[in-house]
């Protein structure tokens, strides 16, 4: 474990969240994974729709489908998701190669850095290691849209319902709660923020608490976020972190459904 992970799982312990600085080499690749996805967003809808899958969890979703609260107030913004490194599951992934390699060589670096930061965490509450997570887990890039005059948010206010969400945006309008207030959260430069979801919630019986946000509108042109949902592999039951676990306590039915909150299919079992 490197001190910038342990840092980090620090201070997800202390203020429910944490930045990670990237270093210059991990900031290229998340901008080559950013202007990837830009330029998907930027294909005419014609083609985006080529790139739906049956079940919308692979490759592009339009706007409309996924909801942080209520499906009559779904999340103004078009998403590209890829789980697992699966480009097998996103339909016209030979016409992505692009896209799919950048995303893929900046998802390695999350990986390295989601583990470190969550075997720190599961030491310090009495688990062994990190879970594996790369089968359950993928990017997901919002590109967003003007909201109208009735609407002062791009996304309500929620927790994502993963073990940790590694999420960068291109510009303001990111807002939590911290001791019951909504506030800003300004991005420091070139870092990616960890807020941990309800998952970690349950892994630590408690003790983290899922941080809540919204996404409001400020008028950003071209704001796009990329995030890394990660979630336990599903293969093996997935019990707190203690000295002695409850083995009688298995979180992947809650792990596998949680998606249906948000008008999405269940976790897929890669």
């Amino acid at each position: 474990m490197t001190s910038r992970e342990d840092e980090a799982a620090g201070e997800i312990r202390a203020t429910g969240f944490a930045w990670v600085r990237l270093e210059p080499s991990e900031a290229d690749l998340l901008r080559s994974a950013l202007a990837g996805g830009r330029a998907f967003f930027a294909l005419p809808e014609s083609v985006k729709a080529q790139h739906v899958s049956e079940d919308m969890n692979h490759g592009y979703r339009p706007m409309g489908q996924e909801y942080s609260v209520s499906a009559e107030r779904p999340d103004l913004n078009e998403c590209f998701a890829l789980w697992s490194d699966r480009s097998d599951m996103v339909p016209g992934a030979d016409r992505l190669g692009q896209l799919l390699q950048a995303w893929a060589a900046y998802r390695a670096v999350l990986d390295a850095l989601v583990k470190g930061v969550v075997t720190c965490l599961a030491r310090h509450f009495g688990g062994a290691c990190a879970p594996a997570f790369r089968r359950a887990s993928y990017l997901q890039m919002n590109n967003y849209c003007a909201a109208p005059a009735q609407r002062d948010l791009l996304q309500d206010l929620h927790e994502d319902g993963h073990l940790v969400t590694v999420h960068y945006a291109s510009g303001p309008g990111l807002e939590v709660r911290l001791d019951g207030r909504i506030q800003p959260l300004e991005a420091a430069a070139e870092s990616v923020l960890l807020m941990p979801g309800s998952v970690m919630t349950g892994l630590t019986s408690g003790a983290i608490r899922p941080l809540y946000h919204q996404v409001r509108d400020l008028a950003v042109p071209d704001r796009v976020s990329l995030m890394y949902f990660v979630n336990p592999s599903l293969d093996k039951p997935v019990h707190p972190w203690s000295h002695e676990p409850d083995t009688s306590v298995d979180l992947r039915d809650a792990i596998r459904s949680r998606p249906l909150a948000f008008g999405l299919p269940h976790v897929p079992d890669l």
